[in-house]
């Protein structure tokens, strides 16, 4: 898990530092109003792309399954399967979506509606991307997963810093979003599809996703991203656009600590999923994956400290100054939700559910209190970090207890 988990780390860096350069890049060459707008769409669609992530998680312990048990043959099915389901969701979301476009405008402050469109459709052909790595993920076949996350940051770079260049502004940053999700999802569907071996006719195994089994990861997955994006949302609707700019520089830098434990989580799913199919203890995957997040997430967050205006000065230039103060706290902030992250996706790959019924708890907490105490910028960064404070305190407590009680239940 770790040579793996190492593996996808130094690859997700590489797409981190290139999503980094994207993120800053947008931030040189957009005013502060429009980079506030395109960070609070860009956290929109973490939120709304969540239940994704929740399809994607079964989908790749599903195929974990299958690999694991040598019914390969159930494979093809089950891709074309899953491509309707996220097609299925994608336009229900469209649908949804339909009607509220100009409340969404108005709530992101946007001064036309076609950022909000484009979004909906970036948002379907990034849906179809999940499935292709879904595949990646639960076949472990790590160097693809990797590559067409490189690929798919590279495209974004070029094609939105160009359309910007061209006069577009937001509207060129989505579409440039949009075009590369397309690619990507067609160059892995290309790689996924051909690869995967015949199937003659559908068996029992590959009938439909129970709800039962879907509806709790797609409950924690929409959750998860709430707790972890809402914050830019609201910060874009409470504060004018300057204040909310500089939080918006904050927020993107300090969200690297989120993630800079994905290539771990990637590496760990799969491998928690396969030994729970042949009922084998992975109790040490998860300790190996909670020491590495804390090392790693920790430095992080230490140089974030030491160096947050320097930093914030570097990549964003002298109008983003604010955001300094506020990166050398977000960092500490965010640290608990990447160890409720890994936590999280070990108990998701053993089909248990307890993160769920937290979140479900621990969300609306949240925003009401960034709803309260919002009136200066550091109380939102303080509220992040004590809401995911407490969800990893109690989260661990009881992972603990039940370990020590010997219980198979989460």
């Amino acid at each position: 898990m770790l040579r793996a988990g190492f593996g996808l780390t130094i690859s997700n860096m590489a797409v981190g530092v290139l999503g980094y350069a994207y993120q800053v890049l947008m931030g040189r060459m957009l005013s502060l109003t429009d980079f506030a707008l395109f960070s609070a769409i860009m956290a929109l669609f973490m939120i709304v792309s969540s239940p994704f992530g929740a399809m994607y998680m079964v989908i790749s312990r599903r195929v974990s399954s299958l690999r694991a048990l040598n019914e390969l043959s159930e494979l093809r099915i089950l891709y074309l399967h899953s491509h309707g389901y996220i097609l299925l969701g994608g336009i229900l979301l469209l649908g949804m979506l339909i009607p509220l476009a100009g409340e969404v405008q108005e709530y992101l402050r946007s001064a036309s509606a076609l950022p909000v469109w484009l979004f909906a459709v970036f948002l379907i052909f990034s849906a179809f991307s999940f499935v292709n790595n879904a595949f990646f993920q639960g076949m472990q076949r790590f160097g693809w997963l990797a590559g067409v996350g490189i690929l798919n940051s590279i495209f974004k770079i070029i094609l939105s810093g160009l359309l910007i260049i061209l006069g577009f502004k937001v509207i060129g940053a989505i579409a440039g979003a949009l075009i590369a999700a397309a690619a990507t999802w067609f160059v892995g569907m290309w790689v996924t599809y051909s690869k995967l071996p015949a199937a003659a006719i559908i068996s029992a195994n590959n009938r439909a996703f129970e709800m039962k089994s879907v509806l709790p990861v797609l409950i924690a997955s929409v959750a998860f991203a709430a707790m972890t994006q809402l914050d830019m949302v609201l910060v874009n609707w409470y504060f004018p656009p300057d204040q909310a700019g500089l939080y918006a520089a904050a927020s993107v830098l300090g969200k690297a600590v989120l993630y800079l434990p994905g290539g771990l989580v990637l590496a760990l799913y799969p491998m928690v999923a396969e030994n729970h199919a042949k009922e084998r203890s992975s109790a040490n995957i998860l300790l190996q994956a909670v020491a590495a997040t804390l090392a790693v997430c920790g430095a992080a967050a230490v140089v974030y400290w030491m160096l947050g205006g320097w930093l914030i000065n570097l990549l964003y230039g002298p109008n983003y100054n604010g955001a300094g103060e506020l990166l050398r706290w977000y960092g500490f902030a965010i640290l608990p939700m990447a160890l409720v992250m890994v936590a999280e996706y070990f108990l998701i790959a053993k089909g248990r559910v307890l993160f769920v019924w937290l979140f479900l708890g621990m969300t609306p907490i949240e925003i009401l209190a960034i709803h309260l105490w919002h009136s200066q910028l550091w109380m939102v960064v303080l509220v992040v970090g004590a809401c995911g404070a407490v969800l990893a305190a109690v989260g661990y407590g009881i992972l603990w207890r039940n370990f020590k009680a010997g219980s198979n239940k989460a």
